[in-house]
């Protein structure tokens, strides 16, 4: 999120008439404080109370959000909802439409126990409250740092039942491998997110973090469009990573469609 984005999303929300310049001056500060203030209650908490950074996201979530693309929770993190919101939004003021995202198979079927993503309403039940009876806080074999406020720690996630128990047995197998100096350097130890109530991006069908079947590690390097060379996942020291979850039955999206590098899925294309 640049601070470009932030004013032509806060010149399209009304809030900010000045130059798109990417100069956070007086109008674009003033236009901050509008829109916070118009929606504050939609916030996690008192925006007032927010660093001057985070009041900058969370007005750029309000944005979007009034837009019609989904950021996630209004917390003042710009996270890879924020960031795929973003992408959604960007797409429509450059074309008219909405994103539509390339869903071509790059890699070989894994083999694999886990429904098709067709199947996943009979398998995991209807996104909502079928869903939400069904999940489980599995506690992680070592500690991951929240991706987009890497200060917090994550000690335990949100998962499926029916999955849950191979993500943890996966995790552990990873742990085994790297070692938490290890996956620190990488960054595996960055969580992007689990469950998640919402549609896919550039479509209407529920996404697979709906089901609670989906994690992403790492999000801004390995991007829901970003493809190799350019996707940090995609090298050598990231293979075995793959490498177990796919023993699991787990999918990864990079290797399954050549983008979306953060994103292992319980759940068969």
């Amino acid at each position: 999120m640049t601070p470009t984005d932030l004013q032509r999303l806060l010149a399209a929300a009304g809030h900010y008439t000045g130059a798109i310049d990417g100069e956070i001056g007086p109008k674009s500060l003033a236009a901050i404080d509008a829109i916070l203030v118009a929606h504050a209650a939609e916030c996690t908490s008192d925006p007032a109370r927010w660093s001057a950074k985070r009041r900058s996201a969370g007005a750029a979530q309000l944005a979007l959000r009034h837009a019609g693309c989904d950021p996630g929770v209004i917390d003042g993190y710009a996270g890879n909802q924020t960031t795929g919101a973003l992408l959604q939004w960007n797409h429509r003021q450059a074309y008219g439409r909405d994103l539509v995202l390339d869903t071509t198979r790059t890699g070989p079927a894994v083999d694999s126990g886990f429904p098709k993503q067709s199947g996943c309403n009979g398998y995991y039940g209807a996104p909502g409250p079928a869903v939400e009876r069904q999940l489980v806080m599995i506690d992680l074999p070592f500690p991951m740092r929240l991706d987009w406020n890497l200060s917090h720690r994550v000690a335990r996630v949100q998962m499926h039942a029916r999955c849950a128990e191979s993500a943890q047995a996966a995790m552990r197998e990873i742990l085994r491998k790297y070692g938490i100096d290890e996956l620190r350097r990488l960054g595996l130890d960055r969580n992007a997110g689990t469950y998640n109530p919402r549609r896919m991006r550039g479509g209407t069908a529920w996404s697979m973090h709906a089901y609670g079947c989906a994690w992403d590690f790492f999000a801004g390097p390995n991007g829901l469009t970003t493809r190799c060379p350019q996707a940090l996942f995609c090298g050598r020291e990231y293979r075995k990573f793959f490498d177990i979850w796919e023993a699991h039955g787990w999918i990864s999206l990079g290797r399954a469609i050549g983008r979306d590098w953060m994103h292992v899925q319980a759940a068969r294309l």
